[in-house]
């Protein structure tokens, strides 16, 4: 199976992409493991977290049961250098075909930005794997349900403004995965390295999704 193909199950198995964003960042392999402890073992870093490059090669050999992604990737070159590093998959806000390019030809899956449902379209004919609904919050739940209905070969993956309270509403909804960055990961853990809190609330939405079948 290739590497594309497998980071793409893994996401529909674990329906769940918890994201770190931040500018300050300590104890990140206790993040990891405490995540992994709990059950979620696919990370995306942000291309705006400072060092991110240096994070995935770093984890890809410290922790390489992980599933690692690279987030807020705005080019081809970006796309490449994140593969080179680790990354497993690509995520874009936006959608770029030079990305979708380069991700495939690196042989990791990427995740295509739209917000509409022509630009879910283009972005899955041009060879994206998922299509991120960004964001998430200003669409909600229904738009999911509603793009679908015409478009059921689209897998969604929503983020921005998906949390505790909604994640499950959006799986529902037909979600393939959710991204959550802030509401479970927030900045102030990442800076002080405490994550006691992320852990719990780690564990309560594992808990929430559990029952929800698998999307492969």
């Amino acid at each position: 199976m290739s590497s594309e193909r497998l980071a793409v199950e893994r996401i529909g198995g674990e329906r769940i992409i918890p994201v770190i964003r931040g500018d300050g960042m300590s104890n990140l392999l206790d993040l990891v493991d405490g995540l992994l402890e709990v059950g979620l073992s696919i990370l995306e870093i942000t291309m705006t977290t400072p060092g991110a490059l240096e994070r995935l090669a770093d984890l890809r050999e410290r922790r390489p049961s992980l599933a690692l992604g690279a987030g807020s990737v705005l080019d081809a070159d970006m796309a490449r250098d994140a593969a080179n590093a680790g990354a497993q998959f690509i995520v874009s806000p936006v959608f770029d075909v030079g990305i979708i390019n380069a991700a495939r030809d690196a042989d990791v899956a990427v995740v295509a930005g739209a917000f509409t449902p022509t630009e879910a379209q283009k972005a899955w004919e041009a060879g994206a794997d998922l299509v991120k609904i960004f964001p998430a919050s200003t669409l909600g739940p229904q738009f999911l349900t509603a793009l679908l209905a015409p478009l059921p070969h689209l897998r969604l993956v929503p983020t921005g403004g998906v949390d505790l309270s909604n994640a499950a509403d959006f799986l529902d909804a037909g979600a393939y995965a959710v991204c959550l960055g802030g509401a479970l990961i927030d900045r102030e853990s990442l800076r002080t390295g405490d994550y006691d809190e992320v852990f719990r609330r780690a564990a309560d939405l594992v808990e929430r999704i559990g029952e929800r079948a698998e999307v492969v």
